[in-house]
């Protein structure tokens, strides 16, 4: 499978402990950021921004075959 099926995923940060870096995964055209970070096991939460084809998006964002998705967390500090 290649992205033009799926999505490319990259999970940043604190996130690649949920998965590896980046990967292909396949969706149905009109699934959410949202639906990908459950089909992970992921908090909602812990992803503070979501990049789609390079431009900061919403988590509801809908996802079509051939995007490119970034996750990056939220950065704790002290």
């Amino acid at each position: 499978m290649g992205v033009k099926d799926g999505i490319e995923l990259t999970l940043v940060g604190l996130l690649r402990k949920y998965g590896p870096a980046q990967v292909s995964l396949p969706i149905e055209s009109g699934q959410t950021v949202l639906d990908v970070i459950g089909r992970l096991g992921l908090n909602p939460e812990l992803v503070a921004i979501v990049v789609v084809n390079g431009r900061q998006r919403f988590k509801d964002h809908p996802l079509h075959p051939g995007d490119r998705v970034k996750l990056l967390p939220l950065i704790g500090g002290g």
